[in-house]
């Protein structure tokens, strides 16, 4: 097989199975086993796909006469890819046609390649335009955009949907005790470092988004407190409360979900449990976590398929089971305790619009712009994933 092929082939059949089957484009680049130049190129054109596929379907039906939706599935994956590379990439012209010839053959469509060849030929001498970015309204939903522009200024959503087409560092957290002295600090979040290298990260610390970390401090704590973590999975907060000093209970509905570095002992005491039917008695905790399921919209660095999965009614039902959540984690803590809410997204209805009217407040000492009763962290201002976080209080 030639250079590249393989890189090509497997993010074109990456980006069929998050398109089609629901996969999460991060876990499937994670889970590669491709290394080096492949394992990097296999990065890049799952992810620049994924992020611009209203443009590149818009350059393939333009340049082949024919609707995308009624192209053979397997063929249309390597001509998105294809063109996301001659749009995008930086590879000679005639190496990425090949490559694509080469990678639909490697499959059961070898009869489409002529196709394929001369769909990507007709691209190259129409000329379409580079990959920078125009207008980023173009790249999303027009529901999404509407919304945000109706929630903030437009300049921040412009900011927003730039940095939301780039890609998220990888950030850790560092544990008690680790050397952090060859590291840089993320600005304003105690614990959080960016980490370039992306080789295997040691024990001192957790791979982790600096948004999240934030979440984790958020918590007004105080040593021994017993907190709830209330779903929890996949377990990286729960760990941090309790580097912290906590006691933690970590609940979850979705307990395989957890990484095993979670499990380990000592760690959270880990139940499998619904937060809107906990099997715990009123006032039991001194402080609850819920870092609520959620749209996930501020995670479209590392997941933009994300923005392809969702419409106005799904982010409405969102907010609803949220603010059911964070009522029953209040029943949960102390009279004076807190519910440290946090989701990492960025819509109105689920963020401020979810602990309005309750005795809330922005964490002290958290990055951000001020949003309501709480704090909106994001890319765009941070460098982090979008998160909103507010700490609730029982009265």
């Amino acid at each position: 097989m030639k250079p590249g092929v393989a890189a090509r082939r497997a993010a074109a059949t990456a980006v069929g199975r998050v398109l089609r089957s629901g996969a999460y484009s991060n876990r499937l680049v994670d889970a590669s086993s491709l290394q080096g130049p492949d394992g990097d190129l296999f990065r890049f054109l799952t992810y620049t796909t994924l992020r611009h596929l209203a443009r590149i379907d818009a350059v393939i039906e333009s340049n082949s006469n024919k609707a995308v939706a009624g192209l053979d599935a397997d063929v249309v994956d390597v001509l998105r890819v294809g063109v996301a590379e001659l749009l995008y990439g930086r590879a000679p012209e005639h190496a990425i046609v090949d490559s694509a010839v080469e990678s639909i053959k490697s499959g059961d469509r070898r009869r489409a390649s002529g196709f394929v060849n001369g769909v990507l030929r007709a691209v190259i001498r129409a000329g379409s335009e580079d990959g920078a970015v125009k207008d980023p309204r173009d790249e999303y939903p027009d529901w999404l955009v509407a919304q945000l522009d109706a929630e903030w200024p437009t300049q921040e959503v412009t900011a927003f949907l730039i940095s939301s087409l780039g890609d998220a560092p990888r950030q850790v957290r560092s544990r008690p005790g680790a050397d952090t002295d060859e590291l840089t600090p993320v600005v304003g979040i105690a614990g959080a470092f960016e980490w370039s290298d992306r080789g295997a990260v040691h024990g001192g610390f957790v791979v982790q988004d600096a948004a999240s970390v934030a979440v984790g401090n958020a918590v007004p704590l105080a040593p021994g407190d017993l907190v709830l973590d209330m779903a929890a999975a996949p377990g990286g907060k729960a760990v941090h409360l309790l580097d912290r000093g906590a006691r933690v209970v970590a609940a979850d509905r979705h307990l395989r979900r957890v990484r095993d570095g979670s499990r380990r002992s000592p760690g959270p005491a880990w139940l499998v449990a619904d937060g809107l039917s906990a099997p715990f008695r009123a006032s039991s905790f001194d402080h609850v976590l819920l870092d609520a399921p959620c749209s996930g919209l501020g995670t479209m660095r590392r997941r933009p398929e994300v923005r392809y999965r969702l419409n106005p009614g799904s982010v409405s039902a969102m907010g609803d089971r949220q603010r059911m959540l964070l009522e029953a984690a209040l029943l949960l803590v102390k009279p004076g305790g807190t519910v440290t809410y946090s989701v990492c997204t960025v819509t109105a209805e689920e963020t401020v619009g979810v602990v309005a009217g309750l005795e809330a407040e922005a964490p002290s000492g958290t990055p951000g712009r001020a949003w309501g009763s709480g704090v909106l962290l994001g890319p765009h201002l941070t460098g982090t994933d979008g998160m909103f976080i507010s700490v609730v209080r029982r009265s």
